[in-house]
């Protein structure tokens, strides 16, 4: 059982790097700053994910550029 959790865990922790990645790149971010983003999502899952979300939403809404 607990097997399984760390199994859940780790696929949740990637699925948030490659959406940190993602959304770096929609953002028009450099490569390294897409990595780094990346990287971002592995070390603190879905905490990096979710500034990106709000990054994105303020821009389509114009409050950003």
């Amino acid at each position: 059982r607990e097997k399984m959790e760390y199994v859940g865990y780790g696929a949740g922790v990637i699925l948030s790097a490659i959406v940190s990645a993602k959304w770096a790149l929609e953002l028009n971010f450099s490569q390294s700053r897409q990595v780094i983003w990346g990287l971002g999502g592995l070390l603190f899952g879905p905490l990096a994910p979710l500034v990106l979300y709000i990054r994105l939403v303020r821009r389509s809404v114009g409050i950003i550029d």
